[in-house]
């Protein structure tokens, strides 16, 4: 993990710039196994979204961010 840097972002309900910190995770993959357990990553990534309050949640992998704005229901 990298140390929690401060970020901002845009409140689109009321336009208020939304200040805090975040902690970046990274690993890193055998992309071989990652496109194997594609279908168990998303779900994950969902949850890990839905289950903390995120507005958002990214993955990157292979130069690309994957932005998940809106979770799968339970």
């Amino acid at each position: 993990m990298l140390p929690p840097c401060e970020v901002a972002w845009l409140n689109p309900e009321t336009g208020t710039l939304i200040r805090e910190n975040v902690v970046l995770a990274y690993t890193y993959v055998d992309p071989y196994r990652f496109g194997a357990l594609l279908g168990r990553i998303r779900g994950f990534m969902h949850r890990l979204g839905r289950d903390t309050g995120q507005g958002e949640v990214v993955l990157e992998f292979a130069g690309r961010l994957y932005k998940i704005r809106h979770f799968d229901c339970v």
